[in-house]
């Protein structure tokens, strides 16, 4: 069921609240991306979240679960670290930040993760040649 563009906002925003609430100072950023983003919303789609949240991977894992049992369905919510680096690389390129905690930090990241692209791409486009894609 597509709901209106108002009503997308406001769950949106109801979960923001929750990520922030759970994770705290913790979350350092959280990007909305995808199909909401992109234009391309169905009864099918989810709305996909990105949240940057300051711990190590063990921890991460136990936010992201904890997370994940407090949200309505319709919602796709993964740590930004957590994700393949080519969909960092779209997440920053094409995602909206809808939360942030500092501005230099997560210019910061976007540039650490671009770089890493970058240094990636070449392997990338080989896999794809061999691919035949």
């Amino acid at each position: 069921m597509l709901d209106s563009k108002v009503d997308i906002e406001q769950r949106i925003s109801k979960v923001v609240e929750k990520i922030k609430n759970i994770g705290g100072e913790k979350v350092r950023f959280i990007i909305l991306y995808g199909s909401v983003i992109k234009r391309k919303l169905t009864n099918l789609s989810d709305i996909d979240i990105a949240v940057f949240y300051d711990d190590d991977k063990k921890e991460r894992f136990k936010f992201r679960t904890k997370i994940l049992g407090r949200i309505s369905n319709g919602f796709d919510i993964q740590t930004f670290q957590d994700l393949p680096l080519y969909i960092q690389k779209d997440v920053i390129s094409t995602g909206r930040v809808i939360y942030f905690f500092d501005y230099k930090e997560i210019f910061k990241i976007y540039m650490k993760t671009i770089k890493e692209f970058e240094n990636f791409k070449p392997r990338l486009e080989l896999y794809y040649t061999k691919l035949g894609v």
